[in-house]
C-alpha cells in the first residue's frame, strides 16, 4: 500500500475502533489522493507512523496489521465518495471562492491586495484540509 505523487492505493473510511482496537478499513485505487475505485476492506490494526526523510522531501510510512479480508460496504463506500468528492472540496474550496467572487469587482485593489486575497484563500484551502484530516484520525482513534 502506497502513493507517489498521490497516485496508488491507500486506506479510506476508518470505521470506529472495536473492542480489540481494530477498525474496518477500505483500500481504494486513489489518483492525485482522491478516491477512484475501492478495492477491498479489511479489519485492520493501525500502527505507529513514522516520518522517513529523503532528499528534500520525505514520506511518512503507516505499519498495518491486517486481520481478515471483509466485504465492501455500499453505504462506506457512498459516504468516502460523498465526503471525498463533494463535502471535502465545499469546505477546503467554497470559502476561498466567495472571498475571490466578492472582492472580484474590486478593480483598484492594487497587488498587494490581490496578494493577500490570494494568500488568504490558500491558507484556508490547506488549513482546511489538514484540520479535517486531524479531526477524523482523532474522532477514530488513529495515530497522528
Amino acid at each position: 500500500m502506497s502513493t507517489w505523487n498521490g497516485i496508488g492505493t491507500k486506506y479510506l473510511g476508518f470505521g470506529d475502533r472495536n473492542r480489540d482496537g481494530s477498525h474496518h478499513a477500505t483500500e481504494w485505487f486513489v489518483l492525485f489522493d482522491l478516491p477512484v475505485v475501492p478495492l477491498r476492506r479489511h479489519r485492520l490494526t493501525v500502527g505507529a507512523s513514522v516520518y522517513v526523510p529523503s532528499g528534500n522531501g520525505g514520506r511518512t510510512i503507516t505499519r498495518y496489521t491486517v486481520h481478515e479480508e471483509t466485504p465492501l460496504a455500499g453505504r462506506e463506500i457512498a459516504r468516502t465518495y460523498l465526503v471525498w468528492w463533494l463535502v471535502g472540496p465545499l469546505i477546503a474550496v467554497g470559502p476561498a471562492a466567495l472571498l475571490l467572487w466578492s472582492v472580484s469587482d474590486k478593480q483598484d485593489g492594487g497587488f498587494g491586495f490581490w496578494a493577500f486575497v490570494l494568500a488568504v484563500s490558500v491558507a484556508w484551502v490547506v488549513g482546511a484540509a489538514t484540520v479535517m484530516s486531524a479531526v477524523n484520525r482523532r474522532k477514530r482513534g488513529l495515530p497522528k
